[in-house]
């Protein structure tokens, strides 16, 4: 295997994958979609920003000097940049499992040894000093130390097969959601994942699992810290011959430069491996319906959440008279911006968006002030997908009537304007008509009523958006939007 590390550089296309066509090359590439994205990926994982970005870099890197193909390093790419996934998901669970202010527990959980009473000891000794009943302290730590852990296992299966599934949904390779599941698989097959040991653990998941610990380790104490910690879990948590690539990796000063980058962001953009993967409008709105699952796993009180503020949103768009939507383009703007809504409460708190209590204005601007993504960032990811090329395909299953042009086309200013109105008046609807933790569900009448005593003050477009929120709410297709449900949250299941 080639072992030796030439220092950044942006790879070719292959001879077989090239791309030519000049609307293909004008799209935006995947990789300038999802790399943005990655720090509210942290955030809800608890992770420092930009902790997926270094990952990636580091797997690309250490995948290189073992000598991968093109296929494999990009699926080993976007499987290191998507490897939290699972966490929203896995970090409610644990919040309803072990309590509020269980945080470090859950981090320890992802490469404990339960196989030993020292190894059970370091996770579940903690679980005592929790604010949780002290039945079910108990009870969670008896589990760990003589009752197999059976309850991190499940955080931990549910962690990876969550992240996996996602990553299928937005359309990513097997070989992807393969790395993802396996990535916190321990190298002695203690891990709690799948169960998987040695050479049997995808080396995706194995090559992840050396990365995201040389990366945590170096937030911790530089490169000196990364080697320590790298030598001290070979051939245990992780894979000895991996890891001895990545100490390699770590003795080269390009490397530590690379991994030290303020620009990470465009550096790991041009470490994407296949030079290409520009796309589809189509393929953009997958990659956003899996980041809105992502983040709705937050909760189980916001399952499907941001998918019913689309519905909404878009309903009521279509119902506003005079409106001409100029070939859709600002309406697929609109389904999109719902669907990251919400990316804000990433790095909320579980126990906080399920606390049973009402929240003051105070507590909730304290919450709401820590933005997992920097200003700006999510209007660039969403212009940079307008750019994206739509399909004949594409424009047949767009609603009727939107590909009209004339005098009445919206301005891009007027059109992120009611972007804004409808989502913002979409969104407090689906939250006043769902249920949650400390209040029932509105009625439809009441809800409306609150949206209207709130516009009564407000300009014409929120009027006019209101207008055609209740519009919508009257046709037979609001109502599977309006299906009520009820949730069982000690369950994180959704009991219709």
């Amino acid at each position: 295997m080639p072992h030796h590390y030439d220092g950044a550089r942006r790879r070719e296309p292959d001879a077989d994958v090239a791309v030519s066509d000049p609307v293909t090359t004008a799209a935006p590439r995947l990789c300038e979609i999802v790399v943005p994205l990655t720090p509210a990926i942290d955030a809800a994982e608890g992770a420092p920003i930009s902790h997926s970005m270094r990952t990636a870099l580091a797997a690309v890197r250490v995948g290189e000097l073992l000598g991968l193909d093109t296929r494999a390093l990009t699926d080993l790419y976007y499987a290191a940049l998507l490897k939290d996934l699972g966490s929203t998901s896995a970090r409610s669970k644990a919040a309803h499992m072990f309590g509020p202010g269980t945080g470090a527990i859950y981090h320890a959980l992802h490469q404990a040894d339960f196989s030993t009473l020292r190894g059970a000891l370091k996770v579940a000794a903690p679980l005592l000093r929790t604010r949780a009943p002290l039945g079910r302290r108990l009870a969670k730590f008896m589990d760990m130390t003589v009752g197999g852990a059976r309850g991190p296992a499940e955080i931990e299966r549910l962690r990876g097969r969550s992240g996996a599934s996602i990553a299928l949904d937005m359309g990513f390779s097997r070989g992807t959601a393969d790395a993802i599941l396996a990535r916190n698989e321990r190298w002695d097959g203690r891990g709690r994942t799948e169960g998987g040991s040695g050479p049997a653990i995808a080396l995706g998941g194995r090559i992840l699992n050396v990365t995201q610990n040389l990366v945590s380790a170096w937030f911790r104490g530089g490169v000196a810290e990364a080697i320590d910690h790298l030598k001290e879990h070979a051939g245990t948590r992780l894979d000895p011959e991996v890891s001895s690539v990545a100490l390699q990796l770590l003795a080269e000063p390009t490397f530590e430069a690379e991994l030290g980058s303020k620009d990470i962001e465009q550096l790991v953009i041009a470490a994407e491996p296949s030079a290409r993967g520009y796309v589809s409008a189509s393929r953009v709105d997958r990659v956003f319906s899996g980041f809105a699952r992502f983040i709705d796993a937050k909760s189980p009180w916001k399952y499907r959440h941001s998918e019913r503020v689309r519905e909404l949103a878009v309903g009521a768009a279509l119902q506003l008279d005079g409106v001409n939507w100029a070939g859709s383009a600002c309406l697929r703007r609109l389904k999109r911006a719902a669907l990251l809504h919400d990316v804000a409460r990433l790095a909320t708190p579980s126990e906080m968006i399920d606390s049973d209590r009402t929240f003051s204005d105070t507590e909730l601007q304290l919450m709401r002030a820590d933005q997992p993504i920097a200003p700006g960032v999510l209007d660039r990811v969403l212009d940079l997908a307008d750019e994206a090329p739509v399909t004949e395909t594409y424009v047949t299953a767009e609603p009727p009537g939107l590909v009209a042009e004339g005098s009445n086309a919206l301005s891009r200013l007027e059109c992120c304007e009611l972007i804004h109105t409808l989502l913002d008046q979409a969104e407090k609807f689906e939250a006043l008509t769902a249920p949650r933790p400390h209040r029932e569900r509105k009625s439809l009448a009441e809800a409306l009523a609150v949206l209207r005593s709130e516009t009564a003050g407000m300009g014409e477009m929120a009027k006019a958006a209101l207008a055609g929120l209740e519009l919508f709410l009257a046709t037979p297709a609001a109502h599977a939007v309006l299906a009520p449900r009820t949730f069982d949250p000690s369950a994180i299941v959704v009991v219709d």
